[in-house]
């Protein structure tokens, strides 16, 4: 036969619940109000090929207006268009990265050959021009075409250095 549990033992653990819930709730809100924005963000424009044979290319993206900067301040890239591809183990990410004024100022996913829809790595370009680098989270369930993502956008910011920045090859990039 069943033992009955003590009233003040319910109420204990029905309290510690609440805790822990309203504990992760609390830690979880700005990421959970980032990822809002992402999504309401006009998020994708897709081009099907009508012969089946190439995956179709999407246009995922992010962008803002540079801010203007004083004239001593010296720029970290050099103003342009720049692309990049990134591969891993369940295909590739290419993407075009655009400078204006120095900065980051547009990142769009331009092509994913992934075995995984390019709509789980969409909020990636947000990051990268909010956080003017490449360093960005990695997207749970989607980690190979994260790791991708930034390597493509890796490549393309490196063909972004002045050609001063350049020393490795000897020639500008």
């Amino acid at each position: 036969m069943a033992r009955k549990m003590s009233a003040r033992l319910v109420a204990l653990s029905a309290s510690a619940v609440a805790t822990i819930y309203v504990a992760g709730l609390l830690a979880t809100q700005p990421a959970a109000a980032g990822v809002a924005a992402a999504a309401a963000a006009p998020v994708a424009s897709v081009s099907t090929s009508t012969g089946g044979a190439t995956p179709p290319t999407v246009v995922v993206g992010a962008s803002s207006t540079p801010a203007s900067t004083p004239s001593t301040a010296t720029n970290t890239y050099a103003d342009g268009t720049y692309s990049g591809t990134g591969t891993s183990r369940f295909g590739n990410v290419s993407v075009s990265v655009t400078i204006a004024a120095g900065k980051i100022t547009n990142v769009q996913i331009t092509r994913v050959t992934t075995s995984y829809p390019a709509s789980r790595i969409a909020s990636l370009p947000a990051q990268v021009v909010a956080g003017q680098s490449a360093n960005v989270n990695a997207v749970t369930g989607a980690t190979y075409s994260s790791a991708a993502f930034k390597s493509a956008v890796l490549q393309a910011l490196t063909q972004a250095l002045p050609a001063s920045s350049t020393t490795s090859t000897g020639a500008a990039v």
